[in-house]
């Protein structure tokens, strides 16, 4: 029976990592919190893993007394430290930008070049323009149409979009 008593017994004892965090935080009647100590005495993992908690809740509650040492010990290890001097990386180059600002420029020139009209191309359309108009002129079956075509194109057409072709119906030898 004693061996069923005991097992029911450690059923109801908290884990000793809580029973230990419950004696830090003072949340243990004093007989419990005898026999805890008498746990931690006596077994070295406990006093530990006690220190260990004691320092975690030393830290949480900012009484870090090991600060100063801890600060100073950091300090010496930077000392202590290669330098690493890294080559200084190269400046950029302007050139590039300049290539394509010379290749801009060569591009929109040789676009308004190629779209200029030439001298003889001026000479050629004009001489084209005018036979247009010579044969149109002399072309009887194409008189009923201008004149149809003039009425109703100022009906279909805005006045801003309208274009003013002064057109003659009479033959210049009549």
């Amino acid at each position: 029976m004693t061996a069923l008593h005991n097992l029911a017994a450690q059923a109801d004892t908290p884990p000793r990592e809580t029973r230990l965090s419950a004696l830090l935080d003072g949340e243990l009647d004093d007989d419990a919190a005898r026999a805890m100590l008498r746990e931690v005495v006596a077994n070295a993992a406990q006093r530990e893993q006690f220190s260990e908690y004691c320092r975690i809740g030393d830290a949480l509650r900012g009484h870090g007394h090991d600060s100063v040492r801890l600060r100073g010990r950091v300090m010496a290890a930077l000392e202590e430290e290669p330098t690493l001097l890294a080559p200084m990386p190269k400046a950029a180059t302007r050139q590039p930008a300049l290539w394509l600002a010379a290749a801009t420029v060569a591009a929109i020139t040789w676009g308004l070049w190629s779209m200029a009209p030439r001298q003889e191309d001026h000479a050629r359309m004009a001489a084209n323009e005018q036979a247009r108009l010579a044969q149109s002129a002399h072309d009887d079956r194409m008189v009923p149409y201008l004149a149809a075509h003039q009425d109703f194109a100022q009906a279909v057409v805005a006045p801003s979009e309208m274009r003013f072709t002064p057109v003659t119906l009479a033959k210049a030898g009549r």
